[in-house]
This record gives C-alpha cells, structure tokens and sequence, in this order.
C-alpha cells in the first residue's frame, strides 16, 4: 500500500537530519524506505537545507497522482488526465460486452436450462440416485452454469436430497419449460434483464402466462427467476354463488347424499367424472337421474386408462367413488383455488380446453410428508345455466403422475 504524502515527507526529513555528510544519494532513498517507524508525526522544522534534500523533495511531490510542482495541495487543472484515468473502467468494459438477448439466444439459454435439470433426472436409477455429483452443494454449482444462484438453490432444494451415500431425486412434478415451437416474446426490463414470455393456452397448466427472466450476471445469461399469471376469468369471485355452489357440492360429496347433487348437476349436459386433469373423450358423463342412482348402480364402467400402468380403470360407480372422488381431508382443503389452474402434476391440464366456459373450484389436499406424492385435488367444474345459475358440469381428480 503507497504511502501518503505527508509520512513520505516525514521520512525524508528525518532521514536527512540522521545522515552523514558523505551520504550519497542513494544511500538517502535506501534509508529512507528502510525506515517503519509508526510513532506520533512530529514535524520538524529545519533552517536551511541542501540542494539534494530541495530536489528529492520535489520528486516526492511530483509522484504523487494529482499533485503538482508549486504547492504540496495544488490539484491537477480540470481536463487533465493520468495514464490511469483514461483506460476504461471494468464495469464500462463489461457493458459494453454484453451480447444482444435475441429470441436465438433465449430459446439456447431455455434449452440449456431445461437440460441441466433433465440430464439428472434421465441418469437416476430405479433407486433415484444419481452417480455424478456426491452432494447438493455440488449439484447446485451444476445449476449455475445456467440459473442464477438463488434458482439453483430453490432447484436443488425442491428436486434432490442428500442421504449418507449421495444424492437422490426427490420424485415429485418437475419445471415448466419453454416450448420452443410455440411462440413467445421478449420485453426488456433492463440491459441486463429481458423476459421471456409465453402464453400457454391449452398447454400443461391450461391457460396461463409463463414469464423467464432471464439476467446477465457475471459474464453470461442465466435464468434468474420464474414467474406465471394463472388467473381466471372468474378468480374475484370468492364470496359469490360460484363458491357457495361448490362448497355446497363438496358437501354432498363427503355425505355421500347423491340425490342433493343430482339437482346441482346441469340438466342439459350432465356431470362427467374423470380420474386425471386430463380429460379423455371417453370419460363417463352421468345425467342427474344417474347421478341421483349413484351407491345403488353396481354396473362396471370404463372410466379411462391408469396413470402408468396403461390397463383401463374398470370400475363400479361405488368403486370409482373411493378411488378417484372422496378424500377424507376435502370439507378441511389445505388451499381452496377459484379458476386458478396451479401446476400440481406432469399430466397436461385440459379442464379448460373441454369447458371454456366453466369455473373451476380446485379443493387441494397437500401431501402427509414434506415433498411426498400422496398429495390430491379435487375440481369442481361449473358452468352457469340459462338462468345464470351455476351448475355441476365435471368433477375432475387430481393426483401425482408419472
């Protein structure tokens, strides 16, 4: 570290006052530079001086950035510029480096991204560990070649655990990714902040706005954060008939009185039952005579096809009761969601694409253990009828898929 004027002075000074009178001058500068003593400054006045001592004192002050010869406090004139001064700063280096965020590059960053995290996932065994990285500190700096660091921590908190021999996946609903063959917008928020988004009507969530923000950090772009606007066209409508009609519905349902649900059910379309968001053409759709029948018919029906198993649901309306309508916690649901379709699985969420002119009332139970799979939803489909009154349209169960 340079010393300040003032104590290079005070070396000087009392480096001549100690000297001989054959002391050369280059014997001066090395006892002066020799010299650590942190004592009180002391300033010492002395009457006369030499020649020598007068020239090393103005080479003292001409060393010194921004000072000139004349005055120890004169300061350089307005306009004047060291060597140092005019090399460009880092920062203005770094800003001017920054690569254009074009829809090239955003879609190679989101498939960067979407990579990092699959890569992982393809490579666990049937036990979910995965052989490349030996704990989450080492699967985080992984994420970071592609996220920021705070979405590589909430990544790796939310997907991997980290037991005595490794590290393992937590099997639960992954990320939405960018669809890179549908199309999507940039908005910049700043130089380096530009958002990614994309309107995924009909997609996984149903319709919903998904935004990527993507931020310049360091010498690259990274996926800083992830947003998305899932609301409905009737999400305000919390303390209103639609709410009231499916609680109403909920309680028949947990009461098992199937000839109070019969008369909520739509008198023209009927109340379909499927067992997945993802409603199949097939699907069973009951009338409200059917539906008021519904413990006493002993028929098996087809109710579509098993999550990961492929065989078809066959099933008695009792049986498909217990399996895919009644959960002991849903008059007690851990989040109650009005048309705000919330990513909960894999499967594709097409309840919209099938009544785009329903409400949905999503009652979710989460699941008994921290990340578990236990978790369900149950939705309540309603549409309103000729006389603006809701209507039971669908009932629609949720659970984790493969």
């Amino acid at each position: 570290m340079s010393k300040s004027f003032e104590e290079r002075m005070k070396e000087l000074e009392e480096g001549y006052n100690t000297m001989p009178d054959t002391t050369s001058p280059e014997k001066i500068i090395q006892n002066v530079e020799k010299k650590k003593k942190k004592s009180s400054w002391k300033k010492i006045y002395a009457a006369g001086g030499s020649v020598l001592a007068a020239g090393l004192a103005t080479l003292l002050i001409m060393s010194q950035p921004g000072v000139l010869p004349g005055g120890g406090d004169s300061e350089m004139p307005q306009g004047s510029t060291s060597k140092e001064n005019e090399q460009p700063s880092e920062d203005s280096k770094q800003e001017e480096d920054i690569p254009a965020f074009t829809k090239e590059r955003a879609v190679e960053l989101m498939n960067d991204y979407k990579e990092s995290f699959v890569s992982l996932i393809n490579e666990a065994g049937n036990d979910q560990k995965i052989d490349s990285y030996q704990t989450k500190e080492e699967v985080k700096e992984h994420f970071e070649t592609t996220m920021s660091g705070d979405l590589a921590e909430w990544m790796t908190d939310s997907y991997f655990k980290e037991e005595g021999d490794g590290v393992y996946v937590i099997a639960k609903d992954g990320p939405t990714w960018l669809e890179e063959d549908q199309p999507f917008e940039l908005e910049e928020v700043t130089e380096k902040h530009v958002k990614i988004v994309q309107e995924r009507d009909n997609e996984l969530l149903g319709n919903v706005e998904m935004i990527f923000h993507a931020g310049y950090q360091g010498d690259k772009w990274v996926v800083d954060e992830i947003e998305s606007n899932e609301a409905g066209e009737f999400a305000n409508e919390t303390n209103s008939d639609l709410t009231n009609t499916a609680q109403t519905v909920i309680n028949m349902i947990t009461s098992q009185d199937m000839k109070t649900l019969a008369s909520h059910v739509h008198p023209d379309k009927g109340v379909l039952f499927s067992p997945y968001v993802n409603i199949d053409e097939d699907t069973q759709v009951f009338q409200q005579e059917e539906v008021e029948n519904f413990f006493e018919d002993e028929q098996v029906y087809e109710w579509g096809v098993y999550d990961g198993r492929g065989n078809t649901i066959e099933l008695t309306p009792s049986e498909y009761y217990e399996e895919f309508i009644y959960e002991p916690e849903l008059q007690d649901a851990d989040e109650i969601l009005v048309d705000e379709l919330k990513q909960r699985g894999n499967m594709k969420n097409n309840i919209k694409d099938v009544f785009p002119e329903a409400a949905v009332v999503e009652y979710h139970i989460e699941s008994s253990e921290e990340e578990g799979m236990d978790w369900a939803s149950l939705n309540i489909v309603l549409e309103q009828d000729e006389n603006n009154t809701w209507k039971l349209v669908a009932i629609v169960h949720d659970e984790w898929t493969i």
